[in-house]
């Protein structure tokens, strides 16, 4: 395959030769999704061909996309990924091109294994992308999104999507797409709509509780998912004789949007699902799942678009209909993330049931690390973070606040956040307003947080770059087999 190459100086990096890939996945035991090797020999043929069977839209976008040259706002010079190209060809050659509509389909045509268990629900196009954190999901997404709207208004073709739903897990990896997608910044910011197509574009992005312009032609909902659920009926405060005469309780709430399903059922035309960190989505009888569907019923969806680092099942198998796979390992050697090491392999726990105390020797060892870091960076203007990742809230809180007495100069007070997350990895009400903004603001130089400590935020896909050291304090195994990678 030929390549213009990435002009972007953080960057320069070259897809190795795919004999040297399948050695690699050898060499490491690596196993892909059953569908993937095919249909990645199939892009590579399409594309040799001139990339055949698209509309007018679609060839100026992928020509604009990853052809042209474009500079940033800066004046340095901007290129996609390799592997970002490769996945929304993926996505183009599978949906538009070959027309596969269900993982049914998707299976028969490109896995060849008749072992394999077909979806229990199979009503629509569902592809899953697995792409390492730090590798650019949300420009992946920003581009799949363009691609379908502007076939949709330019080409008038009713089968292309203007209504876009885009999901998040939970509130801190919400907040990190806000960045993104507020006020359409992503769309304004990367080379995304060409100029001569600036006169079709009319997406709206519409973030958890905003309301959306009327007259759009497009509409972008950004959520987390537990914003979908339906309420909860609530115990009444007041006898029943008494609602009887006074009437329910009014809402707290008195500008309350209504829900996004309902808004999104009143749109025309079809509509695509966009799930991010989407390893949640692996249980077809989950709510999540289920609330997709049932929007399918009221507005046709087009497809359903999973990204995720890990979108694996609880045994750790890949999900079948993964159509694009960037591990994390070929990151690493693309220098796309940092490649880590480890440090510290021959410390004993000491003999105590308190954390602080029993974890001191790797506590001292991170944070002599961190200032090692803290040194290197200081000419570039960058804090690097301290991560502490643990079992349980009350080890969190005790080495908190062993952080905090015994470094005050560097972790005392606000310098170290305490992060309390549930089983799910949402963030406890007492935490979120001050997660929420280290979660926008933690890869600026002025934020002011040194560590970070936590027991589940890992398992989010939150990408914070100055993130340097990693203190994991539990086991790196885990019955759901994700949280090691």
């Amino acid at each position: 395959m030929t390549r213009t190459p990435r002009r972007a100086p953080a960057a320069s990096v070259a897809r190795p030769p795919k004999g040297q890939l399948a050695f690699e996945q050898l060499q490491t035991g690596s196993k892909t999704a059953p569908g993937v090797p095919a249909i990645e020999s199939a892009v590579q043929l399409w594309r040799e061909k001139g990339q055949p069977g698209v509309t007018n839209t679609t060839r100026e976008l992928l020509n604009y996309w990853f052809v042209a040259e474009h500079r940033l706002p800066t004046g340095q010079p901007f290129q996609y990924h390799y592997f970002q190209r490769e996945a929304l060809e993926t996505l183009i050659y599978l949906w538009e091109v070959e027309r596969v509509r269900t993982r049914t389909q998707l299976l028969e045509r490109y896995a060849h294994d008749l072992n394999l268990r077909l979806p229990k629900y199979d009503d629509f196009a569902r592809y899953a992308f697995k792409m390492a954190t730090g590798s650019g999901k949300t420009k992946a997404m920003a581009l799949a999104v363009a691609w379908q709207y502007l076939n949709a208004v330019r080409e008038n073709d009713p089968d292309y999507a203007r209504t876009f739903l885009l999901i998040a897990p939970n509130v801190i990896v919400f907040e990190r797409l806000r960045t993104d997608f507020g006020s359409g910044r992503i769309f304004k910011v990367d080379p995304i709509v060409p100029k001569h197509m600036q006169i079709f574009w009319d997406l709206d992005c519409v973030m958890r509780g905003e309301g959306e312009r009327a007259s759009a032609e497009g509409m972008l909902f950004l959520t987390n998912v537990q914003q979908l659920y339906a309420p909860k009926e609530a115990e009444p405060d007041e006898p029943d004789a008494m609602l009887d005469v006074l009437g329910p309780k009014p809402s707290g709430e008195l500008t309350e949007p209504r829900r996004i399903t309902e808004r999104i059922a009143e749109r025309s035309g079809p509509l695509v699902v966009i799930n991010d960190e989407a390893h949640h989505t692996h249980d077809e009888d989950s709510e999540w799942n289920g609330i997709i569907r049932g929007l399918h019923v009221e507005r046709p969806i087009a497809a359903q678009l999973d990204f995720s680092a890990t979108p694996r099942f609880q045994t750790g198998e890949l999900f079948p209909w993964t159509v694009y796979d960037y591990p994390l390992r070929r990151a690493i050697f693309d220098s796309i993330v940092k490649r880590p090491v480890k440090g510290i392999a021959n410390i004993e726990d000491g003999k105590s049931d308190i954390a602080s105390v029993r974890y001191r020797g790797f506590l001292v060892a991170g944070v002599e690390r961190w200032r090692e870091y803290r040194e290197q960076l200081e000419p570039h203007a960058k804090t690097p973070i301290l991560f502490v990742m643990l079992n349980s809230t009350a080890e969190a809180d005790d080495v908190g606040d062993w952080l905090r007495s015994a470094y005050p100069a560097e972790f005392g007070g606000q310098r170290t956040l305490i992060i309390h997350t549930d089983r799910s990895g949402e963030v406890s009400k007492k935490d979120l307003d001050h997660a929420r903004e280290v979660a926008r603001q933690a890869d600026r130089a002025e934020q002011g947080v040194n560590a970070i400590v936590s027991v589940l935020m890992l398992r989010e896909g939150w990408d914070v770059q100055n993130v340097t050291v990693i203190v994991g304090l539990r086991p790196y195994s885990a019955k759901a087999l994700i949280l090691p990678e």
